[in-house]
């Protein structure tokens, strides 16, 4: 799941929602915040990784946001407190999403020793085994299974409140 440089990625916003929820990306990608509800939004981060703010808009898009700095990068939407969606940007040569079955593969990865890292916001913060050294060798099997001790958090659901307006 990676994108050329150049090659905007995507997290919309739907139904008062960041899709995809989590968005894996590399160093230096730009990023597009497109608004598919009917309402407005107002994009910002305040992360180390990328600080940012797209002021309100619905309809037509501000221009991508180049994330050109590693790191986990928390968007929020100023006029909604509960929308919350996360960009994950590495240097990693190798990176992806899991499915819904938890599982993520890449073919032709290189022969060399590699980290591999999971990380979620829905993982608990002290699960252990989460970031492993491995070798990759053309002559073995290269399957690499990662069990968590515990079930992950389930994904927060917006709630919307009847008496609040929307812009």
């Amino acid at each position: 799941m990676e994108t050329k440089h150049g090659t905007p990625a995507v997290m919309d916003q739907v139904d008062q929602r960041f899709l995809p929820f989590i968005l894996p990306v590399r160093t230096g990608t730009p990023v597009t915040f497109p608004n598919s509800d009917s309402i407005a939004h107002q994009v910002y981060s305040f992360s180390p990784a990328k600080r940012f703010e797209l002021g309100l808009y619905r309809g037509r898009p501000h221009p991508p946001v180049v994330f050109d700095k590693a790191g986990i990068v928390v968007i929020g939407c100023n006029i909604h407190d509960k929308m919350v969606g996360y960009i994950y940007v590495t240097d990693a040569p190798y990176f992806g999403k899991t499915n819904a079955q938890g599982e993520w593969r890449n073919e032709g990865v290189a022969p060399a020793e590699y980290t591999l890292e999971v990380w979620s916001p829905l993982l608990a913060r002290d699960e252990p085994g989460l970031r492993r050294s491995l070798v990759i060798d053309d002559a073995l099997p290269n399957d690499v299974v990662i069990r968590l001790t515990r079930p992950v958090q389930q994904e927060p659901v917006t709630q919307t409140d009847r008496k609040a307006r929307d812009y």
